[in-house]
């Protein structure tokens, strides 16, 4: 069996052969991504801490089984728990596919309970950015918003880009609103630490 040595930059214990290979060092800082596989290691120690510690994540894996688990689905969950799963809903889409992701998903059923949502936690910017992707994807003439509409052009694409960058700047602090929305109306009674 091999005895393996310290990588001369990081200490990571590694084979002589890919020693000899790569003047000392392990391939990660060999080719220059050790400090990004720390910070995601970092980022996810924190994260499992989050999952095991956090009210709101709690709260929403118990909504996410509600929804998708048991009897009755998101009918069956109370008004404030429909606000704050659907706003969160949003939130995820758009962040990771932008506004038309949100619109051209089984998301967008929950369109008329975002709004709601967003009006009630006092979002402003967040309803206003709403209004007018759906503006943007659909037009005003009434169209059927769970129906899929047509293929955006060029100049829809953009302004929904641009809508999903001004939502990225998240104006109103939605995280911050949905907890308090959540603790104020007693879906989960704990802080976030």
């Amino acid at each position: 069996m091999m005895k393996k040595q310290p990588c001369s930059a990081c200490g990571a214990l590694i084979l002589p052969t890919t020693a000899d290979r790569n003047g000392g060092m392990c391939m990660p800082c060999k080719n220059g991504i050790r400090e990004n596989i720390e910070k995601a290691k970092a980022f996810y120690q924190r994260e499992r801490k989050l999952d095991k510690n956090c009210p709101f994540r709690a709260l929403w894996r118990q909504l996410i089984d509600k929804v998708h688990h048991q009897p009755g689905g998101f009918e069956a969950l109370s008004a404030e728990e429909k606000i704050y799963y659907a706003v969160n809903v949003l939130e995820g889409e758009v962040y990771n596919g932008g506004f038309m992701q949100f619109f051209d998903n089984a998301s967008k059923e929950y369109d008329a309970w975002c709004e709601q949502g967003l009006a009630r936690i006092d979002a402003p910017h967040s309803l206003r950015l709403l209004r007018a992707a759906r503006l943007a994807r659909f037009g005003d003439g009434g169209a059927d918003r769970l129906a899929r509409g047509p293929a955006p052009d060029d100049e829809t694409w953009a302004r929904l880009n641009d809508l999903d960058h001004e939502f990225y700047q998240d104006p109103d602090g939605l995280e911050a609103r949905l907890n308090a929305f959540a603790m104020n109306n007693g879906l989960t009674s704990a802080t976030p630490e």
